[in-house]
């Protein structure tokens, strides 16, 4: 186990929304001046139209402790040097699909990695060893591995519809090793990954970020994160001192990871609010060894060098900062993530994903036009997006007889590493890598409640097997099924459970056709 924090900025030259973008080079003086007053390295990715400013390129010779590297948005100067055609409304466009790699087509993609990484080595006299994008595809990445043979990447958070992207149902947090099908799908295999670690950016709020907009599955989600400009989140001393203690709290299994560090675009006046506040509470976990600082390339050089497929990791929350008793555990290993929440009274998944390296949306290999992009897993229960009006969507455990369920208690310091439990009264879920077992009281059983959206994966059941199907934004249609080693799917009037067998349900996670 441990326990990884990594200061990464990335930077632009360019914002159209300003009348004058000269803050952005100060921003990153500003940040980069802040690591050296603690002594911290740190990672610094340059989008291209930074990468060929002169004064960009001054700025950071003064800081060669610096690891840099690239953030891969398309901006028009990198166009017009690959000779791709621009579709942007500015030389960088954050609301149109142009600025994503997933918009061009295979070959286009990899035409403008070579003139990035081109632009980079006449700067630096080597190609870059690590890459950050918000959303990168795994066409993009694995050119990028093969060819150049970066150490590393980081990718953002999962979200609904946030910045007119969507990454959704991958691994919670921290570092896993993408399928060759899609990015945000941990590999099954040695044959089916792609041997650079990932790494979700931005701190999600293990509790709240999920749920924001919840009920409204089509609107974007908001953003509860390490970010220091969130007064609700990064900006706040009492959320980052819980963050802290929760994120490094020693039941996450492998790993855990935070990310620190802001885009320049949203300026030092506003950065300020919340990054030296950030370090101030890092700088005594770092000096006394709980927490372990790393550059990007740093992290995923210890990832390679301890793990040859992705580990399980777990996010266990003991607490709640906002004090509505408010229990949770995110587990993800190479087949699936679970998310099992307790609040008043109740316990129950908020959220199942399977993790079938067979599945490759279309953002993988064809030309997304879309403004809004995604890469999606296979749903059993979203939470989220299952969710409408006052309906929330969950497998909820029903049963006349639950014990005062009391605070959820986690136990993940198993002998292996790989297994996470979580236990409320009379009610344990226990999550391993091929299995979520779950121990009940006599007449209890698990309830899917699902709002009525048309997104519904669920196709057909027999008392051992659910049949589903999903489609992404515009993907054809994919089958999969999950299957129970012991107790049996029902249907009733009020739809779809599971009913135990001797007091055990225990469902098989691997994902299959």
């Amino acid at each position: 186990m441990k326990n990884i924090a990594s200061i990464i900025n990335f930077v632009r030259s360019v914002e159209p929304r300003s009348d004058d973008d000269g803050f952005l080079i100060a921003t990153l003086n500003e940040e980069l001046a802040l690591c050296r007053k603690y002594g911290w390295r740190s990672t610094v990715l340059f989008q291209y139209d930074a990468l060929v400013r002169d004064d960009y390129m001054d700025l950071i010779a003064g800081y060669p402790e610096t690891e840099k590297g690239l953030w891969l948005e398309v901006v028009q100067p990198l166009c017009d040097q690959a000779g791709i055609s621009w579709a942007g409304r500015y030389v960088w466009d954050w609301a149109k699909g142009c600025n994503l790699l997933s918009h061009y087509a295979p070959e286009e993609r990899r035409r403008l990695i070579d003139a990035a990484f081109e632009g980079f080595f006449a700067r630096f006299g080597a190609y870059p060893e690590v890459v950050g994008c918000w959303m990168l595809d795994s066409v993009s990445l694995a050119y990028m591995y093969e060819k150049y043979s970066i150490k590393a990447a980081c990718i953002c958070r999962d979200q609904f519809g946030t910045d007119y992207m969507t990454l959704w149902g991958g691994y919670y947090n921290g570092g896993y090793y993408p399928c060759k099908n899609n990015v945000v799908c941990p590999a099954g295999s040695l044959q089916t990954q792609i041997g650079v670690p990932v790494f979700r950016m931005l701190g999600p709020d293990p509790i709240y970020q999920y749920d924001m907009g919840l009920g409204e599955p089509e609107k974007a989600q908001q953003v509860c994160t390490l970010e220091p400009v969130y007064a609700d989140g990064g900006g706040s001393r009492a959320w980052v001192d819980w963050y802290l203690k929760e994120n490094y709290n020693g039941k996450c299994l492998s790993h855990a990871y935070a990310q620190f560090g802001q885009e320049n675009s949203f300026g030092w006046e506003e950065i300020e609010k919340g990054l030296p506040m950030q370090f101030e509470k890092l700088s005594p976990l770092v000096k006394s060894g709980k927490v372990s600082l790393m550059t990007l390339g740093e992290s995923g050089k210890w990832f390679r060098d301890t793990f040859a497929l992705t580990p399980p990791a777990a996010m266990c929350t003991d607490t709640d900062w906002k004090g509505q008793g408010t229990g949770s555990l995110w587990y993800n290993c190479r087949n699936y993530r679970v998310n099992i929440l307790s609040r008043g009274g109740k316990l129950w998944i908020r959220d199942l994903h399977l993790f079938d390296d067979r599945y490759r949306p279309g953002v993988t290999s064809d030309r997304n036009a879309e403004i809004t992009t995604g890469n999606f897993n296979l749903p059993v229960m979203d939470g989220f997006r299952f969710s409408k009006g006052n309906v929330r969507a969950g497998i909820f455990v029903e049963t006349p007889a639950l014990q005062d369920p009391g605070d959820l208690a986690f136990v993940t310091s198993t002998p292996d590493e790989t297994t996470a439990a979580a236990a409320a009264g009379n009610v344990r879920f226990t999550a391993a890598e091929t299995a979520l077992a779950v121990e009940l009281p006599d007449g209890a059983y698990l309830r899917f409640v699902t709002a009525e959206v048309p997104y519904l994966p669920y196709q057909k059941v027999t008392p051992k097997t659910l049949y589903m199907r999903f489609s992404g934004f515009g993907d054809a249609p994919y089958r999969y099924a999950l299957s129970l080693a012991a107790g049996a799917f029902r249907q009733d009037e009020k739809g779809l459970l599971i009913e135990p067998e001797d007091g055990k349900i225990i469902i098989n996670t691997r994902s299959y056709k």
